[in-house]
């Protein structure tokens, strides 16, 4: 798969995979270098270095966090033992394009100026706040999806439907 391909050489460049070349890595070393535990269940890799729960979080999100994280490892895994297709939501962490801490500042900006109207004194960078805002509006949006894809755990982070959902909000599709 060419996004499979995309993904190997970002973790390879980013120190998450072997020095082989991508076409030689397999799908299993591309997940694990993604998202893996190791002897004692914790998370090692990509996304735990990237996607963490912010310190001060409330109990609710570190829930949140937590049910995220082992949702995108069971579906990792469930690809590699029967073949179940990833869900793009989970691709959209893989690739590195949902919003988070290690984020351009610009994006994390647009993030900013889809939730608040002046960010000409905000000290720009995804912190607690921004994480809450994000789970508020992710948790709205899951709950309005059809029960086949119940499976959908709310992100505390700028994931695509987050941002789709702010737009939407921003023009005011429904009283305008």
């Amino acid at each position: 798969m060419f996004i499979h391909d995309i993904i190997k050489i970002k973790l390879s460049m980013l120190g998450y995979l072997t020095g082989f070349p991508y076409h030689m890595i397999t799908d299993k070393e591309m997940l694990d270098g993604f998202l893996r535990k190791d002897d004692e269940g914790n998370y090692e890799g990509y996304y735990p270095d990237y996607y963490y729960c912010p310190e001060g979080a409330s109990q609710d999100m570190i829930d949140a966090y937590d049910t995220l994280t082992d949702t995108i490892y069971r579906l990792t895994q469930s690809y590699l033992t029967d073949g179940s297709e990833i869900p793009n939501w989970v691709y959209s962490y893989m690739m590195g394009s949902t919003i988070t801490y290690t984020t351009d500042e610009r994006e994390i900006n647009y993030l900013y100026q889809l939730f608040y109207s002046d960010t000409s004194s905000a000290d720009i960078e995804f912190n607690l706040q921004l994480a809450e805002e994000c789970f508020a509006t992710s948790k709205e949006w899951v709950q309005k999806l059809p029960t086949k894809v119940a499976d959908r755990p709310p992100t505390i982070f700028g994931e695509p439907h987050v941002i789709k959902s702010l737009r939407l909000r921003s023009v005011d599709v429904l009283n305008g």
